[in-house]
């Protein structure tokens, strides 16, 4: 199966890159501002985006909507979650701080 991983370009994380987990296996380098073609191996069950300690929550394949998914920050587009929740979510919600999003 072959998807399409977008990264929008976001102020957090702007000089480090996205690494795409399938079934807990590095597949791919996701960097600012980009999109590529990522062929999936056959019978994967889960995607997970990590950056350092961080990570996102696992997202099924399954779930995946016409081939596409957004990986980024999940509070990058919020000033006052930026400046308030950041020491929340590389500590306490480090498991939140990447978000898979379908794009529809």
């Amino acid at each position: 199966m072959e998807i399409e991983v977008t990264r929008p370009k976001q102020f957090a994380d702007m000089a480090r890159d996205y690494h795409l987990l399938v079934d807990g296996k590095e597949i791919a380098v996701i960097k600012r501002g980009t999109t590529q073609t990522i062929t999936l191996p056959e019978g994967s069950k889960t995607l997970k985006a990590v950056i350092d300690w961080c990570s996102s929550p696992e997202f099924h394949v399954s779930d995946i909507c016409a081939g596409k998914v957004v990986v980024k920050n999940s509070f990058a587009s919020n000033f006052f979650k930026t400046v308030f929740l950041s020491l929340y979510y590389i500590s306490l919600g480090k498991e939140r701080y990447l978000r898979i999003e379908t794009n529809i």
